[in-house]
């Protein structure tokens, strides 16, 4: 009898493990692999920037503030703070898969409460092979710019802030930075069109 009693209670476990292996390849099926990660594309205005800012000092790391030698004094910086999961993806954007590492024009402040903690997000991340500077207590950013929020891209022509945003993709962010310079070098050429005498 005893061994009947086993017999089932074996049974009826072995079971339960083969339903149990197969709810986790069901739930296995629908989670996404790291491959698929879909980033949301928005990047938006930052109203509480100040543009038409001009730093009065560039922090030591981002010395080339000014332009990058393109001829066209254009700088982008990307604020990412050491406590921010999504910064922490753009950072990993930024040097991974294809990476952004031929973005000349890009220099990346890193906000944070401690010197020790930025460097480590830098080191972390591999973000030493761009120009950077680790921001204690986001004091040149929010002193400057008044930008207080992360992550946040600061776009300079010839030093002075000519937009800011708020984006969560770095290939969408360079795609709008893009369309922005071609409309304002449009908008120059239309201009200059109509000062010209006919």
């Amino acid at each position: 009898m005893v061994l009947v009693v086993f017999g089932v209670a074996l049974l009826v476990l072995a079971a339960a493990m083969v339903v149990l292996f197969a709810m986790m390849g069901e739930l296995a099926s629908r989670v996404p692999g790291p491959s698929t990660t879909r980033r949301d594309a928005t990047v938006r205005a930052l109203d509480e920037a100040q543009l038409g800012s001009v730093p009065s000092s560039w922090p030591p790391g981002l010395e080339a503030g000014n332009g990058n030698g393109n001829g066209n004094g254009s700088t982008v910086l990307l604020v990412l703070s050491t406590i921010c999961a999504t910064c922490a993806d753009i950072a990993t954007q930024l040097t991974e898969n294809p990476g952004h590492a031929d973005w000349g024009e890009l220099g990346v402040v890193v906000s944070t409460s401690n010197q020790g903690r930025g460097n480590d997000f830098v080191a972390r991340h591999g973000l030493g092979a761009f120009r950077h500077f680790v921001d204690t207590g986001g004091d040149w950013v929010s002193d400057q710019f008044g930008v207080r929020v992360s992550p946040t891209a600061l776009v300079f022509t010839a030093g002075r802030l000519e937009s800011a945003y708020v984006f969560y993709d770095v290939a969408a962010l360079r795609a709008k930075i893009k369309k922005e310079r071609e409309d304002r070098q449009m908008q120059r050429e239309d201009s200059q069109m109509q000062k010209e005498p006919t």
